[in-house]
């Protein structure tokens, strides 16, 4: 698999992340991860990869399988170092959307989630516990709204632990569209979006997965030079505008 670059400098590699694939081993996964595939094509000798003068890939931050967006690599063993710390000590900032059933009228547009989290010990999630949890803070944005009762969010973080940003939004009952594992609602129908069309065939979802996606990396704050960003995917940004919640 061919993936896009989306920026890179001597230190790090930014990818384009299709649903599908982690950014790093995880036990939770089954699926394969982007650390162990792009260090077998390093080592094989792949030229795409040799042309970027690294000694490694290692992956800055996980990003699950379900989740498309920025993924980002160190090129070498210290710049891994020194971007993990900067993650770790909540330097960098992240930004996410994704889509949800609409709330009742009159629900809050932003808050912050704060929920501790902690694994579920038999679950492949995470689950809010303010005994055992971790700490763990979310920014919530509702940035459009439709009246086919879907609405579009961003979450803002500057850390994020496995599945915060779903496991936040269950808590405040905007999970995450797709998402069975918090709940999430079912994605529509064809027909549901396009009720004035009568031809068959429009009795099938109009998209398979998640819908949440990370738009924008800032691994140094202020920093032009070292701000990712990564549009969503093409059937991604396709259902958003079928569904009225942008062009």
């Amino acid at each position: 698999m061919r993936l896009p670059v989306i920026a890179e400098t001597a230190a790090w590699l930014a990818l384009e992340k299709p649903p599908g694939v982690g950014t790093r081993a995880y036990p939770w996964d089954a699926e394969p991860d982007m650390d162990a595939a792009l260090n077998t094509q390093l080592r094989a000798g792949k030229p795409e990869l040799l042309r970027r003068e690294a000694t490694l890939f290692g992956s800055v931050y996980y990003l699950d399988p379900a989740i498309s967006g920025v993924a980002v690599f160190a090129k070498h063993r210290e710049a891994l170092a020194d971007l993990r710390n900067h993650f770790g000590s909540g330097d960098c900032r992240f930004r996410f959307q994704f889509i949800s059933a609409a709330q009742p009228a009159g629900s809050e547009a932003s808050f912050r989630a704060d929920a501790p989290l902690l694994q579920h010990n038999v679950k492949p999630k995470m689950i809010p516990s303010t005994a055992k949890g971790k700490k763990a803070f979310t920014d919530f944005k509702r940035i459009a709204e439709s009246p086919k009762g879907w609405a579009l969010w961003e979450a803002s973080v500057d850390f994020f632990r496995p599945h915060q940003i779903r496991a936040h939004a269950a808590v405040h009952e905007v999970p995450v569209m797709g998402d069975v594992l918090y709940g999430g609602a079912v994605a529509p129908t064809q027909r549901e979006l396009h009720p004035k069309k009568q031809r068959a065939g429009l009795n099938f979802p109009s998209f398979h997965g998640l819908a949440l996606h990370l738009a924008e990396v800032q691994l140094v704050p202020g920093d032009p030079d070292a701000t990712i960003l990564c549009e969503s995917p093409k059937h991604l940004r396709l259902l958003i505008r079928r569904m009225g919640l942008g062009e």
